[in-house]
């Protein structure tokens, strides 16, 4: 497998999650063992209980060498700044992202390395995995479907999920579209995605199971106030990159604007792969 031979950096936000941390380092470190080319980033976004003193003691007494490290952040940023801070520092080939409590296990990660050889972009999806996601909540399941239905209506973005945390970018096309990212809530995944259809970049959608181990998280979702939230996030997004200012512009402005929508959709270039048909492109 090639990309057992890439240089590739896993990034592993985090934000108060010590009673579950040590065992996510335990599946970390075993799993790093067998990839001395890859480094696992933990970026702890601000947490205000001893999250990252755990994962430092972690490395002191396990060790890990330079397979796995730590950033700390202060103050909190959100996982799409965290996610971006440690994005456009990094230099290796590949650079990945997925939920630090290993929402998704780490298995998934060879399937989105291969993609990245072909593609510019590789998503996990839940959508195409086989059999029901019976580790998802339903009120988690109902924003969520209805989520991508207002990203396929407002953007044009023909993906069955935009929101599984796991996410992987070939060097290049991941600092371009951080640099321009600016949306800062649960919406910009949905933001590098309709960002990579503007850019042309190609993109690999993978079925993503959610762990078993996942499913004793409490869901924060809100039936009432969600979804209106959702909304008036993407139509933002689209007012944002309507591309009339500069990137640090786009910042500023996204604090400033209305729920306006506007017009002018990219036909984008996606493929779907599963694991019978790794890499069957379909371009559009």
């Amino acid at each position: 497998m090639v990309c057992w031979m890439r240089e590739v950096a896993v990034i592993l936000p985090v934000h108060n999650e010590a009673w579950l941390i040590g065992s996510v380092l335990g599946q970390v470190t075993d799993f790093a063992r067998n990839t001395p080319d890859w480094r696992f980033v933990f970026v702890d976004d601000g947490s205000s209980d001893n999250t990252p003193e755990l994962i430092s003691q972690h490395l002191q007494r396990k060790g890990g060498g330079d397979s796995i490290e730590l950033v700390a952040l202060s103050p909190n940023r959100g996982k799409a700044g965290a996610i971006r801070e440690v994005m456009l520092s990094r230099e290796e080939a590949f650079l990945i992202f997925t939920d630090g409590d290993l929402a998704y296990s780490l298995d998934h990660l060879p399937q989105l390395c291969d993609a990245l050889e072909t593609h510019d972009v590789a998503i996990g999806s839940r959508a195409l995995a086989d059999g029901p996601q019976t580790n998802i909540t339903m009120a988690r399941r109902l924003v969520g479907s209805g989520f991508n239905r207002l990203v396929r209506l407002i953007t044009g973005l023909p993906y069955h999920d935009t929101q599984a945390g796991l996410k992987g970018f070939r060097r290049d096309a991941a600092h371009t579209l951080f640099k321009e990212q600016v949306v800062e809530d649960f919406a910009f995944d949905a933001e590098l995605l309709y960002l990579a259809q503007k850019h042309g970049f190609t993109v690999a959608e993978l079925p993503a199971r959610v762990s078993a181990r996942h499913s004793y998280k409490k869901s924060r979702v809100n039936m009432l106030r969600d979804p209106l939230k959702m909304l008036s996030s993407l139509v933002r997004m689209r007012l944002i990159h309507r591309g009339a200012h500069g990137n640090r512009d786009l910042r500023n402005e996204e604090k400033k604007t209305t729920d306006t929508p506007v017009s002018g959709l990219i036909e984008p270039k996606t493929s779907h792969i599963t694991p019978r048909s790794r890499v069957r492109a379909r371009q559009r």
